[in-house]
């Protein structure tokens, strides 16, 4: 689009419906978003004219409504309102060279100094421009009279009310948690793509002549003693000064504070059952950002929450892999610099508007989110497959 922003309704609704087990299977998601079971009220024909759902005269109502806090996953942190684009500069290291203090006197005994100006090493710079922006709205219209005769008073009226915009509200957080996994799912697919991952089951049935697969694994407490190390030790080797945890094969280092560890949670709590005198665990789940992850992208939809399901990712994006899906399964552990994954850009605005002729509210929310995967920041995603 010429504003190069995207409408994102049908992606958003098929993130959150993965992430909620509301989708029967895996979504493909292109990123480029009480002992009573009661009666419906349909059948005792006492419906409101609006909703289709509330009595005339209830003599109490409950609400099963709460106000739900969605994860950010150390994604959203610093968000432009203003701007169509985010430049990030990066500076190569420069070459070592010989030290001409020592070349003096030189071979042949004479004292010839060194030209300050022949010094020609320089540094190479480069920058990324990262822009690109994901737009969708919630809208919602509120009669007033119908709603007035499902209740006795005005307090109970506007206790209904109030429900309501805690449920816009909770729409809201949880789009953007699942547009947080998705732009973390995004960056598992740059990695993946990228040649940076391992596929922990394979190397260990290699090593230990075994041929364990996948499910077996996570019973298995040798296994899981192996994967910890190897994930810790690359959560140490991150923070030395290195060119291979990144695609971009840029020379970076990612200290503790700025290191991203997010574990499926059934690797984790495999890890503590099976594995619970592993020290390497105990440090993983020591750190400070530290994630454990439910699913990475799709929940399930019979409650089993099946290994299959939760480890599994299913991505599109036009730059990665050339437009073609990446879809992995087995993922257990992400481990990334925080500069990796983020998001640039934000924005909500609320909008109320009342009609006087029809008596009714419209309630809206424009919302708008721009996600940047960095291919120079460390990440490296762990499997089993």
């Amino acid at each position: 689009m010429s504003y190069d922003v995207t409408q994102i309704a049908n992606l958003v609704n098929d993130a959150a419906s993965d992430s909620m087990g509301k989708s029967v299977s895996i979504t493909n998601l292109d990123s480029t978003g009480l002992a009573s079971l009661g009666k419906q009220l349909a059948s005792l024909n006492l419906l409101d004219g609006w909703f289709g759902s509330l009595a005339k005269r209830i003599a109490k109502t409950v609400y099963f409504v709460r106000s739900y806090e969605g994860s950010t996953r150390s994604i959203l942190r610093s968000e432009e309102e203003y701007g169509a684009f985010v430049q990030k500069v990066y500076v190569d290291m420069p070459d070592a060279v010989d030290n001409p203090e020592w070349d003096i006197p030189n071979q042949s005994g004479r004292y010839q100094q060194h030209s300050p100006f022949d010094v020609e090493g320089t540094v190479t710079v480069s920058a990324v421009i990262f822009g690109g922006k994901g737009t969708w709205s919630v809208e919602v219209i509120m009669p007033r009279t119908q709603i007035k005769e499902a209740f006795l008073s005005p307090a109970a009226m506007m206790a209904f009310i109030d429900k309501i915009y805690i449920q816009i509200e909770n729409k809201y957080k949880k789009d953007v948690e699942a547009l947080v996994s998705l732009a973390c799912n995004t960056a598992m697919a740059d990695a993946l793509n990228g040649g940076k991952s391992r596929n922990l089951l394979t190397e260990y049935n290699q090593l230990a002549g075994t041929q364990l697969t996948a499910a077996q694994a996570l019973r298995t407490a040798d296994f899981l003693k192996y994967a910890n190390m190897e994930i810790g030790r690359t959560v140490k080797a991150m923070q030395e000064m290195s060119t291979i945890f990144n695609k971009a094969g840029y020379a970076t280092f990612t200290d503790e504070s700025n290191l991203v560890v997010e574990v499926l949670d059934q690797y984790n709590k495999a890890s503590q059952v099976y594995a619970e005198s592993d020290s390497f665990h105990r440090e993983l789940i020591a750190l400070p950002r530290f994630e454990s992850v439910t699913a990475w992208q799709y929940l399930g939809h019979d409650g089993k929450l099946a290994f299959a399901d939760c480890s599994k990712i299913d991505i599109t994006h036009d730059d990665i892999n050339s437009g073609e899906a990446v879809t992995q399964s087995g993922i257990i552990a992400f481990v990334h610099d925080i500069e990796n994954v983020a998001a640039y850009f934000g924005d909500r605005d609320t909008w109320e508007l009342e009609n006087p002729r029809d008596r009714v509210l419209i309630h809206g929310e424009h919302a708008t989110k721009g996600f940047a995967i960095d291919g120079h920041a460390n990440a490296v995603v762990f499997y089993v497959a």
